[in-house]
């Protein structure tokens, strides 16, 4: 009989390749990304925001290795304040602590990076470094974007000048779970940690749930918790280039008493960042070769 199986078509013309995310629960199948014979599953967890969910994108031999390397320089986070919230403290919003890791001179860091770049078909000259964070019992980072909207920031004319007024931003973040929150097979709702996004569409809020009142309440919208080994790729620009408000997000507490969650921000930029180096000159010329 005739094979009647449906077959989806994507057409994308112009702007900045994202992972086309179908439906919610789609997989895309990516063979030999993490290690010869081993294929990795990226499965779609929102359409907006657009957040889709790799597992295992880290051994565990990476996960620590990142943890042991910056563990000793960590430090409270700090924030780029907004011009309405000039003068506040940044514990008001994050009170984790952050260290920015270099990803040169390290092979294993340099094949991050690498392996980064390939997933997201974003070049490795428009990373910054990874912000390792660290985040101990009842400790978060309230609901906030990725992105530098420069009308946030009207009168910080540095701000201005690195974002070109508007040109240039993070276009997507991939968020590296380093550890689990609870052991295998316990509840992960119990441990907290999780990443929320408050404005994430639900079946309820089919366009997305309106601005939130409390920054800190984790309840509404999207939550994805932490497992070792696990990525998220998130998008807080749209493929048109317009800064995605829904992305809104933020790192909610950890509920266990003896535990640490330890994460990490890989900011992908539209265009070329200043953290280069030759191994990254060489891991994009690796890319455009390929992929161009």
């Amino acid at each position: 009989g005739r094979n009647t199986a449906a077959v989806r078509l994507l057409c994308m013309e112009g702007g900045q390749w994202l992972w086309p995310p179908v439906e919610v629960g789609h997989a895309h199948l990516i063979p030999g990304l993490v290690a010869p014979n081993v294929t990795t599953r990226v499965v779609t967890v929102s359409l907006r925001p657009l957040v889709v969910e790799v597992e295992n994108f880290l051994t565990e031999g990476e996960n620590h290795h990142i943890i042991n390397k910056a563990k000793p320089h960590m430090a409270k986070s700090g924030v780029a304040l907004k011009d309405a919230d000039r003068g506040k403290a940044a514990k008001e919003f994050r009170t984790s602590s952050q260290y920015f890791l270099p990803t040169t001179h390290d092979p294993v860091l340099e094949r991050i990076d690498k392996r980064v770049s390939w997933l997201t078909r974003v070049p490795i000259s428009h990373a910054e470094y990874i912000q390792v964070l660290q985040y101990n019992h009842l400790e978060h980072y309230s609901a906030h974007h990725d992105y530098f909207d420069p009308a946030a920031y009207a009168t910080n004319a540095e701000m201005l000048r690195s974002v070109e007024h508007g040109a240039k931003n993070r276009l997507a973040t991939v968020f590296f779970y380093l550890n689990s929150v609870v052991d295998e097979g316990v509840d992960p709702a119990t441990g907290g940690g999780h990443t929320n996004f408050p404005r994430a569409a639900t079946p309820e809020m089919p366009n997305g749930g309106p601005q939130p009142r409390d920054y800190f309440d984790c309840s509404k919208g999207l939550s994805v918790y932490p497992k070792e080994g696990k990525v998220i790729i998130f998008y807080s620009m749209l493929a048109n280039g317009q800064m995605d408000d829904l992305s809104l997000h933020g790192g909610c507490d950890v509920l266990m008493p003896d535990k640490t969650k330890y994460s990490a921000n890989f900011w992908l930029w539209n265009k070329p960042y200043y953290f280069n180096d030759r191994a990254r000159e060489r891991t994009t010329k690796q890319m455009m070769d390929e992929w161009i």
